[in-house]
Order: structure tokens, then C-alpha cells, then sequence
């Protein structure tokens, strides 16, 4: 995938979890991190932390949808409603890096 995600207000975010099944046919969890199209074009990679907090990993932009200037722009202006939406953990909001921007 190309880019970091965002999804649009009112709109379900879509997640990819790592899975696998088993010999009975349930799918398990093989990992903590999905990732995650917050909006088209915005992708995150977050990490389940198992006390209900989260870690973002990474944000991912679309150089289809972004250029860099709005990308940080947009970061700039949404990153605390990522951080409540997704419950990221207290320490990582005030040590939050840049996003990334990609292909």
C-alpha cells in the first residue's frame, strides 16, 4: 500500500490484521499490529499495547493524494484526533515524529 491513512468523517476505517488458521479453522491473531486507512490516502500501523492503550508505529501519506507540505499540514491538524480515536499511549503523544510520506 502506498501512503499513510485517514478515513472520512463517519466513514469505517478498513484493517488489515495479520491471521492465520488453525486446524479447526479458526483464524488467530498472529500479531499486535494491524494497519489501518484512517482516511483515503492516510495509512497508520498501530500496535496494540494490551491495557487498552495503543502505539502508533507508523503514518503513512499518498503521494497520489499528498504532497509533503499537506501532509504535514494535515498531521499537524488531526494528529490529537488520531491519538484520542485510537487511544495512543500518553508518552508517545508528546514524543510524536513527523509522518512519513510515501509512493
Amino acid at each position: 500500500m502506498d501512503g499513510t491513512m485517514h478515513a472520512p468523517s463517519g466513514a469505517e476505517p478498513r484493517v488489515a490484521a495479520h491471521s492465520s488458521v488453525n486446524g479447526n479453522g479458526a483464524a488467530r491473531r498472529l500479531h499486535d499490529e494491524w494497519l489501518e486507512e484512517y482516511e483515503a490516502g492516510v495509512f497508520m500501523k498501530l500496535k496494540d499495547l494490551g491495557d487498552g492503550t495503543r502505539e502508533l508505529k507508523r503514518v503513512r501519506f499518498s503521494k497520489r493524494r499528498f504532497g509533503e507540505h499537506q501532509a504535514e499540514n494535515w498531521w499537524k491538524e488531526n494528529r490529537e484526533k488520531v491519538y484520542e480515536r485510537y487511544n495512543i499511549r500518553t508518552s508517545q503523544r508528546a514524543s510524536s515524529a513527523a509522518p512519513t510520506h510515501s509512493a
